[in-house]
Order: structure tokens, then sequence, then C-alpha cells
């Protein structure tokens, strides 16, 4: 079993969304040049278990290369909401300690970093990222049955950094930092442990001036206060999962949700709602007529479609970037029955020579009711232009309470107030 949650990185996405908003936003004016930059990292970690009798693993060892650019544009509002961070995209190869059993992976992960502690000084600064990992090496039944953490070639891929600055100036900067390294393929095969590395790193940054500084733009021309918008969004969502570590075979899940809220600054998206969701693999369970329907569960059989529903409701967070959209949800799910079969499933233990089934003890009471949802959005109009009508595609990894439930592509629709 892991030491931490399968979906950890959504809780420690949370914890940083909350830094972001309280050490980010900023009114002054910057008149700082904007660059390009290139960097190289080398960054060394220890990867927890993931489950019992895991293979043994050497130090995590790390090579990165980062792009990116400055957003120094005042007339940005989450540029300047946010204290004008940098974006861009790391690539990395990493050895994962054990090359027989772990392998090696390719991540390439979207970023966003910008200044905290800026009070304090101005040489801390916070990279996160979401993106997509790819494994040579995963868990096998018969070849490879203790690697419990991968089971699945490519992977969701979350990193964050906490970096101090040692030497900076225009043009070059060199930093230490600490980071977090999780990968989890959203329950779409099992067993989905999950791998997570705490890390070290030593990280070098040239950069290349873009253009010169923004001055055209008074501090009366750009309004200081704080702005809202009422906002009211639909969307549709198609997911896939598997029921259990016994199955191979992916089935949808099928989801719907509205919600309604308000958006802060063209930056800060805040929202709350409910959501209906269909899950494929439990009506197919109960409609086949399997053993804990016909041993526990009869009456599952007479309403399937019910009783593979799942209705709940949410709150919402997210980072508006422009054509960018980063998102976390906390939801509360009303009713959703049918999880006592995949948690009893999936939980059951062989116990002197015995298979006995999960039990629906208290844990399982807090996953059927805590769900979240961590993912990006890509909006067709810029969200800097507080456009009246907008469309989006998103990506996202749901879990309960932590721990992967389906991944799921999204389309919705916002409509805004004026």
């Amino acid at each position: 079993m892991s030491v931490f949650p399968r979906s950890f990185c959504s809780l420690v996405f949370s914890l940083l969304f909350s830094v972001t908003i309280s050490f980010a936003q900023n009114d002054t004016l910057v008149k700082q040049p904007d660059y390009l930059f290139a960097a190289v990292e080398y960054s060394i970690g220890k990867t927890s278990k993931a489950n019992v009798d895991f293979p043994e693993l050497r130090p995590q060892n790390g090579l990165l290369f980062s792009i990116g650019t400055t957003n120094n544009n005042p007339q940005i509002e989450w540029a300047r909401q946010l204290n004008y961070p940098e974006t861009g995209l790391t690539f990395s190869y990493v050895d994962m300690g054990n090359s027989a059993q772990l392998g090696q992976t390719i991540s390439l992960i979207p970023f966003i970093d910008f200044k905290v502690f800026s009070g304090w000084t101005n040489r801390m600064n916070c990279k996160i990222g979401l993106g997509a990992s790819y494994f040579n090496t995963i868990y096998d039944e018969v070849d490879n049955p203790n690697n419990k953490a991968i089971s699945t070639s490519f992977t969701w891929a979350f990193r964050s950094n906490l970096y101090y600055s040692m030497f900076q100036n225009q043009d070059y900067n060199f930093k230490l930092g600490i980071g977090y390294f999780h990968n989890s393929n959203g329950h779409l095969r099992l067993p989905n442990q999950g791998l997570n590395t705490f890390l070290l790193s030593a990280y070098s940054q040239f950069n290349w001036k873009k253009s010169e500084p923004s001055i055209e733009s008074s501090e009366s021309q750009i309004p200081n206060s704080r702005q809202t918008q009422r906002y009211f969004s639909s969307r549709v969502g198609l997911g896939q999962k598997v029921l259990s570590k016994y199955s191979t075979e992916k089935k949808e899940v099928y989801a719907f949700a509205v919600s309604t809220g308000k958006v802060i600054n063209k930056t800060f998206k805040y929202g709350y709602g409910m959501y209906y969701r269909f899950y494929e693999d439990y009506y197919d369970y109960i409609k086949d007529d399997e053993k804990l329907v016909r041993e526990l569960y009869p009456e599952f059989r007479d309403k399937p479609v019910l009783y593979a529903s799942n209705f709940g409701l949410f709150a919402s967070g997210e980072l508006l970037l422009s054509h960018v959209g980063i998102e976390f949800e906390l939801g509360l799910n009303l009713y959703k029955p049918a999880y006592k079969i995949d948690w009893q499933i999936n939980e059951e233990k062989y116990v002197e020579g015995v298979y006995q089934l999960g039990e629906l003890n208290w844990y399982y009471q807090l996953k059927k009711t805590v769900s979240s949802r961590l993912g990006a959005k890509w909006y067709a109009i810029s969200t800097n232009k507080s456009p009246r009508h907008n469309i989006f595609l998103g990506a996202y990894i749901n879990a309960n309470f932590g721990q992967a439930d389906f991944t799921e592509l999204t389309l919705g629709y916002v409509y805004a107030l004026k």
C-alpha cells in the first residue's frame, strides 16, 4: 500500500492554489523587459514504496530541460494579479532507481512559475505543472508482479517545486530547490498505487531579452479595484475506468454538471454546482448478475440504471491564464450506492487461505462521500477579454477522497454576465 494517497497531488495542488492567491497578487506596474529563457536542472530524490514487497530502489535521478517566457505585460490581468509569473514547458528524463522493475520515464509538463513570500524576499519562487509521463517498464502479473505502482505506459504527471535563488542577474539565474513528483494513470487500469517522489534539485537558467520594458500604460489606466463577474456553466464529460484489479476492460463514465459562481479580476474563478455521473462498469456488473449482486445486493437488479448512478454537489476554484484554466474541485457525493461493490472487490484480502471482501468501514464511508477533481482546460476565447460566451475542452482526473476514480475528457460552455 502506498504511503501517500494515489492522488495526493490533488491535495498539494489545492494548497499551492491557496498560496498562489495569498502571495502572488500585486497591483504595482512592472517596468521590466520580457525575456525568453531555457533551463537545465538535475534532481535527485527518494520514491516512497507503493505497496507491500515493492522493489528495492536506489535514489531517483532526473535531468530536466525547460523553455519558457516571462509575462510582464500589465494589460494582461492574470499576469498582473499573479505578480507577472513565468510560464513554459518542461521535458524530463528520469531513472526511477530500479531499471529492471521500474525502468525510466519521460515526461512533458506545462508549468507556471511565480514569486512567493515576496514581502520577505525576492529570491523564492514556486513552480507547479500538470502533464503526462511515459514509462518503459510497467506492472506485469508474471514478469513484474511487485511493481503495483504503474500498470500503464502513459500516466498523469504532476510536479511542484519551491526554489531559492542563489545567484541572479538579467542573463542568468542559479537556484536550489525541493520538489515533489507524482504519477498515476487515473484508474484506467489496476493496480494503480501511483508513485510519489520527494526531490532536491539544482536549476540553471539562461535568459534572452524579448522586449523593452512596458511603460506605455499609466497606473490610472489600469483599474486596481476588485472586479467581479457572475457566470453560469454546463459541461458534459466522457470518462474511462476499470472496475477492479481483476479486469483490464475499460468502461465509460458519462458525466454532466451545471455550476455558477464569480470570476474575480479575470483571474480567480470560484463556483459551486451539482453533477450527475453514470458508471457503465457498475451497470454491466449489475445487469450480468455478478457474484456480489447475487449474494449481497439483489435489489440492484430492479433498477440497474439508478444504482449505477452518482449524484453530488461540488465547490471549485480555477486559475484563469487567458486560454488556459487550471481547476480543482471538491465534492460531496449524495448518492453512489454501487461504490460498495467497487470497494469490496478492490479491498479484498487473502487471509489464512480465504479471500475476504473489503470491510465497509469508516474509511469506505469517507471515500464514498468525498470526491475531488483536478485538471486543465483550454478556452476558445481568451478569458482576459471577459467574453459573454465561451466554450472549453478539458482533461481531468477524478478521485474518491484522493484515490483515483476515472480519467475524463470534458466539453463545456460558459455564459458570463457583463
